[in-house]
C-alpha cells in the first residue's frame, strides 16, 4: 500500500531525462526568468541607466553618473555591481529573455499537444485509488465541472481544460515569446544617442550608418533635421519627439545660440580668429553654445582682442579684452555687427541644437506581448490549463495530472468517491 500511495513510479523516479524536462518546463524555472526580465524592465524605468556607449561617450557618461550617484547615494556600487544600472548591458538580462522564448515555445507545445491528444503524455501520478467508482462516473463529475472528456480506452479516462483555459494559457506564452523577441530585437539592432550636440556646419553620425543635420527654418525655437540616407526632413519643436519613416525617434532636448563670427579690422581686411592654442586661426568660426560649455574664449591675435562669449537664456552676450592689459573695452548684448576700436566683428546666428535619437525596432512587438501576457496572465489565474488522466488497472485507479490547481480537483474527485 505505501509503494502504491507514492508520487512518483518506478518509471518515472528512474527517468533522469523525465525529471530534467519537467523541472526545465516547470512554473518554478519559467517563474524565475519573469522575475528577471520584469525586474530589468523596472529598473530600466525606475533607475537612470547608463548610456549605450559607456565611457566611450565622456560627456553623456559623466553627466549620467553624477545624476545616479546623486539619486541612488550608497547604494550605487552596489547596483552598479548588480548591473541594474546598466541593464541592457546586463548579461544575466540577455540571457533570461533568450532562454524565455524555447522555454516558452516548448511549454505552449506542450499545452496544445496535450489538449488536442487523448493519449496520456508525460503526467506525473498523484494519486491511487482502491475500488474507485466506475470510469463513467468520474467522467460525468469531471465534465459537470467543465471539463473536455474522452474515454480513448475501456481503462483511459482524458479530462482537459476548456477553450477559455486554452486560450489563455496561449496569450500567456505566446505573448512571453513576442515581449521576449522584441527586447532582444531591439538590444541586437537598436541603439540611442543621448544629448548629442548638432551644428548646422555638417552632418552628425548618430548609429546605424544614419547621419544628421541641421536645416535653417523659420520657427525660432523649433530646428528642422535633415536625415541621410533617406534625406527625410522632419520639423522638431522644444521637448518633442518625431518618428522618422524607418522609425527612429528624434527629440529636441534644447535648441542652442550659435554663430558663425568674422572680424575685420578698419580696412576691411579679415583678421584670423584663435578658438583654441591647439587649432589653428580661421577668419571664420563657428561658436556654438551648450550647456555643457555655456562661455567660449576666443582671440584675435592681430587686433590685441580677448572675447568671451557667453549664453544667456535666449540671448548671448560678449565681453572684450585688451590684449595683455586685460581691460575690458566692450559688455553687452551680441548683435549683427560689434565695432570695438578700430575692429569690426560680424555675428551670424547658425542652428545648433541637442538631440536625443533612439531607434528601438522591437517596441511595438514587445509592447503587444507585454499586453498578452498580463490578459493571459489574469485568464489563466481564473481559468488555469489543467490535463487529468485517470488510468484503471484492475481494482487500482490511478490519477495523473498536470496543471496549477490540480490537486484540489483530484482530491475533491477522491472524496466524492469516498463519500459514494
Amino acid at each position: 500500500m505505501q509503494a502504491a500511495n507514492s508520487l512518483l513510479d518506478a518509471r518515472e523516479g528512474r527517468d533522469v531525462w523525465w525529471a530534467l524536462w519537467r523541472a526545465l518546463t516547470g512554473d518554478a524555472f519559467l517563474g524565475t526568468l519573469c522575475a528577471l526580465a520584469l525586474l530589468g524592465l523596472l529598473a530600466m524605468v525606475v533607475l537612470p541607466q547608463q548610456p549605450f556607449g559607456g565611457p566611450a561617450a565622456p560627456v553623456a557618461y559623466s553627466r549620467w553618473e553624477a545624476e545616479a550617484r546623486s539619486r541612488q547615494g550608497a547604494f550605487f556600487a552596489p547596483l552598479n555591481g548588480l548591473g541594474l544600472n546598466a541593464v541592457a548591458q546586463s548579461p544575466w538580462w540577455r540571457l533570461a529573455l533568450a532562454a524565455l522564448i524555447p522555454l516558452a515555445g516548448l511549454r505552449l507545445a506542450d499545452r496544445l499537444v496535450g489538449w488536442r491528444t487523448a493519449q496520456r503524455q508525460d503526467e506525473p501520478r498523484l494519486r491511487v485509488m482502491l475500488n474507485a467508482p466506475p470510469l463513467d462516473q468520474l467522467a460525468a463529475r469531471l465534465r459537470a465541472q467543465g471539463y473536455r472528456v474522452a474515454q480513448p480506452a475501456v481503462d483511459l479516462l482524458v479530462a482537459r481544460s476548456g477553450l477559455p483555459a486554452l486560450g489563455f494559457t496561449c496569450a500567456f506564452h505566446g505573448g512571453l515569446i513576442l515581449a521576449a523577441g522584441g527586447l532582444l530585437l531591439n538590444l541586437a539592432i537598436g541603439w540611442e544617442v543621448s544629448s548629442q550636440m548638432v551644428t548646422a556646419n555638417g552632418p552628425v553620425n548618430l548609429a546605424g550608418g544614419t547621419s544628421l543635420t541641421l536645416r535653417e527654418g523659420d520657427d525660432p525655437a523649433g530646428v528642422i533635421v535633415a536625415l541621410q540616407p533617406s534625406d527625410q526632413r522632419l520639423t522638431i519643436g522644444p521637448g518633442q519627439t518625431v518618428r522618422t519613416a524607418n522609425g527612429i525617434a528624434l527629440t529636441l532636448e534644447q535648441k542652442l545660440p550659435g554663430y558663425r563670427l568674422r572680424a575685420t579690422d578698419g580696412s576691411g581686411t579679415a583678421l584670423p580668429i584663435q578658438a583654441s592654442t591647439f587649432l589653428s586661426p580661421n577668419a571664420e568660426l563657428l561658436v556654438t553654445l551648450g550647456p555643457d560649455e555655456p562661455e567660449r574664449y576666443l582671440a584675435i591675435p592681430q587686433a590685441r582682442l580677448a572675447l568671451a562669449l557667453r549664453a544667456e537664456g535666449a540671448d548671448s552676450r560678449l565681453r572684450a579684452y585688451a590684449i595683455p592689459s586685460g581691460q575690458l573695452l566692450y559688455d553687452g548684448e551680441v548683435t549683427a555687427e560689434i565695432t570695438i576700436e578700430r575692429t569690426t566683428l560680424r555675428f551670424q546666428p547658425a542652428t545648433s541644437a541637442v538631440i536625443s535619437a533612439r531607434y528601438r525596432p522591437g517596441d511595438e512587438l514587445w509592447l503587444l506581448g507585454g499586453a498578452l501576457f498580463v490578459v493571459g496572465a489574469i485568464g489563466s489565474a481564473l481559468f488555469p490549463y489543467q490535463r487529468i488522466i485517470v488510468h484503471r488497472q484492475e481494482e487500482w485507479t490511478e490519477f495523473y495530472a498536470a496543471g496549477r490547481r490540480v490537486r484540489g480537483v483530484i482530491a475533491g474527485l477522491v472524496a466524492d468517491a469516498q463519500k459514494a
